[in-house]
């Protein structure tokens, strides 16, 4: 599975953004290889959470950009996780917010680095360079990167 970061969503939703052309590129390269089987493509194989797309519609907010969004997640068949609400997850997110609180994270950062922790063939798609140098999972062991 690879979970989405808001910065490759945004950035394929606006052409005008700085990383829209490395994330077509990216995005190329993470459906060839493995995306499609018999023509069809894997139903798991991309993943987000809420607090994602809350922050790719704050930077996406013409409505233009949002449908572009909603048709790129529908495409790539995005799944959302968790997929049931979960207590534990929440608590999971605020203990790594507090864990990392001197290099400010958010909610989307602690949410992924949480369901990263939870999966551990999960790989992370984004441009923050926090998941490379400073992020880690719940456990403490590094986000592995899917670009």
């Amino acid at each position: 599975m690879i979970l989405i970061d808001t910065t490759p969503l945004v950035a394929l939703c606006d052409s005008r953004d700085e990383y829209h052309g490395r994330a077509v590129e990216h995005l190329k390269a993470l459906v060839a290889p493995k995306g499609r089987q018999s023509g069809r493509r894997d139903e798991a194989r991309f993943a987000t959470c809420d607090g994602v797309i809350t922050e790719a519609c704050f930077h996406l907010p013409h409505a233009v950009q949002r449908r572009r969004l909603q048709a790129l997640l529908d495409e790539l068949r995005v799944v959302v996780l968790p997929d049931q609400p979960d207590a534990a997850f929440r608590d999971q997110i605020f203990d790594w917010l507090v864990k990392y609180g001197e290099h400010e994270p958010d909610w989307a950062d602690g949410c992924l680095a949480v369901l990263s922790g939870r999966d551990p063939a999960a790989r992370l798609w984004t441009y923050d360079r926090e998941f490379r140098t400073t992020w880690r999972r719940p456990d403490g062991s590094r986000i592995p990167l899917a670009v």
